[in-house]
């Protein structure tokens, strides 16, 4: 079975570069077999709402044991439509296992990667069996603070920089190599990465390598690093970074690119 997240965030960002609606569908699901993903396919149909047809992705994460359906072209109440014909059809044949959860890009956020990582991190809290949630709207325009996932194997500049950012009203993740902050950033949907270049297991180029491929428009990147060769700027602006800072730095200079960056 697939890791649903590569395969939704590659459609989604299509739909979005094309500046068209997409509506994403998430259901608790246990043990969904090749089988029933086909019969599942041929029994829902691709009929919309309004009576018209609907390109579906289909994608059941085993990891996860999230069912998704990306629905291309539709808004949130043909999406919200469809979900009822979904969960009947699951609970008809006890495949789900809990909650489901809509949304519709751009209608409930501004970006699709951002939407759709925050949905799969609600997914990971417990709803009424059944239940048909619906994502909240624009969650960028709530009143949250920004969040930052720090990445550097120096553990005295990553407690610096996640006091000093906590202290500004940030919320800060640390990672303290490639491999726990790729984990940490699926986790925690970051608004922004600060990561060195000279890190363990994965290093920064690799780390932004795999925040691209799962994620080419959610989060900004700011490399800070002690590398200072032209070919080093060069190749991380060409992998996706924002920013590009040398050590020694000045926080209230990073802090200023930092607001840059998230505002």
């Amino acid at each position: 079975m697939s890791n649903l997240v590569p395969v939704f965030y590659e459609h989604l960002s299509k739909m979005e570069e094309k500046q068209l609606a997409c509506g994403v569908i998430l259901a608790a699901c246990k043990n969904l077999t090749k089988e029933s993903m086909e019969l599942i396919k041929q029994d829902l149909g691709t009929s919309s709402g309004d009576g018209s047809e609907i390109a579906l992705h289909y994608v059941y994460d085993k990891n996860k044991q999230l069912f998704g359906i990306l629905l291309e072209g539709q808004k949130l109440s043909n999406t919200h439509f469809y979900a009822l014909r979904v969960k009947d059809y699951l609970q008809e044949h006890k495949l789900l296992a809990g909650s489901l959860l809509i949304a519709s890009f751009p209608e409930s956020s501004r970006s699709s990667g951002q939407m759709l990582m925050r949905m799969i991190q609600e997914m990971r809290e417990p709803g009424a069996h059944g239940e048909i949630k619906i994502y909240e709207q624009n969650p960028a325009q709530r009143e949250e603070p920004a969040s930052i996932l720090l990445v550097n194997h120096d553990e005295t500049v990553n407690e610096f920089l996640s006091i000093y950012f906590q202290r500004k009203g940030y919320l800060v993740t640390v990672a303290n190599d490639g491999m726990d902050g790729m984990e940490k950033y699926q986790e925690v949907a970051p608004d922004l990465v600060i990561t060195d270049l000279n890190l363990p297991i994965l290093n920064g180029y690799q780390l932004m390598e795999k925040i691209k491929h799962i994620s080419a428009s959610m989060s900004k990147i700011m490399v800070l690093t002690d590398k200072r060769l032209e070919e080093d700027v060069q190749k991380s602006f060409a992998m996706g970074a924002s920013d590009y800072i040398t050590k020694p730095f000045s926080p209230v200079e990073l802090e200023a690119r930092v607001k840059r960056l998230i505002s």
